[in-house]
């Protein structure tokens, strides 16, 4: 089992700790396979509640003009083996979902971190956007990473941690949904400095 991380988000600690910041901004592609759909109902109180497993599997590229210089190498491999979520009645609904992450960006530098985010929700609707998403708007993941950077031929970067917006978009199903994702990842690599 996978040692949990603990996302760079203690107000406190922002404010006091030296640190430098260096932007990630990567386009997403790849594939999210379901390996278990599981309903079930509950009578107090009433309700439908699906329960999925899947796997996903991407290819992180950069997206400049954001991506930074310290960005760079993370391309790669980013998986989630066993992504978990709860829909409300089936996989055409709201739900949640969290998962463990391993992004291999290159033989030398890897990120060990959770996901966790909403599913079958648009955020980016009026007042706050123009209207370019329903509220119920289905095949959108969008959440949080958060993970610790692991880089033993890389001292500027060995212990950093990673945290970051992403906005997924899959094929959505009553089952809970498989085939091609695109997305984006938008976040943040903390260092500390001296």
């Amino acid at each position: 089992m996978p040692t949990q991380i603990q996302c760079f988000d203690d107000p406190g600690t922002i404010l006091q700790q030296p640190i430098c910041l260096s932007i990630i901004s990567k386009d997403t592609r790849g594939r999210l396979s379901l390996n278990v759909s599981q309903p079930h109902a509950c009578t107090l109180p009433p309700c439908r509640t699906l329960k999925t497993v899947h796997t996903l599997k991407l290819t992180p590229t950069p997206h400049p003009p954001c991506d930074s210089h310290a960005a760079q190498p993370f391309g790669g491999t980013f998986v989630v083996e066993r992504l978990v979520t709860a829909f409300d009645q089936d996989g055409m609904h709201r739900g949640f979902h969290a998962g463990d992450f391993v992004w291999t960006a290159t033989p030398a530098i890897q990120v060990n971190g959770r996901m966790s985010g909403m599913t079958n929700e648009g955020t980016h609707r009026a007042p706050a956007f123009a209207d370019c998403q329903t509220c119920d708007v289905r095949g959108v993941m969008e959440g949080r990473l958060c993970g610790k950077i692991t880089a033993p031929n890389v001292p500027a970067l060995n212990g950093c941690q990673l945290m970051a917006a992403y906005r997924f978009r899959f094929e959505p199903s009553t089952a809970g949904g498989t085939g091609a994702v695109t997305g984006v990842i938008e976040g943040v690599i903390i260092c500390q400095c001296h």
